[in-house]
């Protein structure tokens, strides 16, 4: 494989826009362990500022005063991929499963789709515990506090 036209390319962040960016700020700390690294304020377009971090990764937060909210086909992954454009932010972790019950737990989030079966149809479930007839999940999505489609999936997602 190439290294393109930039060889020294590496990930710095991607950016949302949200309606709350304190409330994100707490979100993304208490539920991904994020760091705020850098806030700021561009008075020119009234828009708020804010770099969160955990490792290399990072994610640049704006609040815009007078910004639109999401819109209606972005609550859902599958009524997103409708639109062209970025979809969502994905996390893996090793306990997919146990992932989702402390997220369905919360008051400030909305399970919005599950896949326990790669290949199979997404699903929503009013209660997404583990039972002796539902396989673990694989990957699901959320909103957050503000709208934003969240993926977590199982960390051995791409196998070698």
């Amino acid at each position: 494989m190439s290294d393109g036209l930039f060889p020294d390319l590496k990930w710095h962040h991607a950016g949302f826009s949200v309606n709350d960016i304190d409330r994100a700020i707490a979100f993304y700390g208490e539920v991904f362990g994020m760091t705020l690294e850098r806030r700021l304020n561009i008075e020119a377009i009234q828009t708020k500022v804010a770099f969160l971090r955990r490792d290399n990764f990072r994610f640049e937060l704006f609040e815009r005063a007078g910004s639109a909210p999401v819109p209606d086909h972005a609550h859902a992954p599958n009524t997103d991929l409708t639109v062209q454009g970025i979809k969502h932010a994905c996390f893996s972790v090793e306990d997919c499963q146990a992932a989702l019950e402390l997220l369905h737990a919360r008051d400030d989030v909305e399970i919005v789709g599950i896949i326990r079966e790669v290949g199979k149809p997404m699903v929503t479930e009013d209660d997404p515990a583990l039972t002796p007839d539902r396989l673990p999940a694989k990957a699901f999505f959320f909103r957050d506090p503000c709208g934003l489609l969240v993926e977590i999936l199982i960390a051995n997602d791409f196998p070698e």
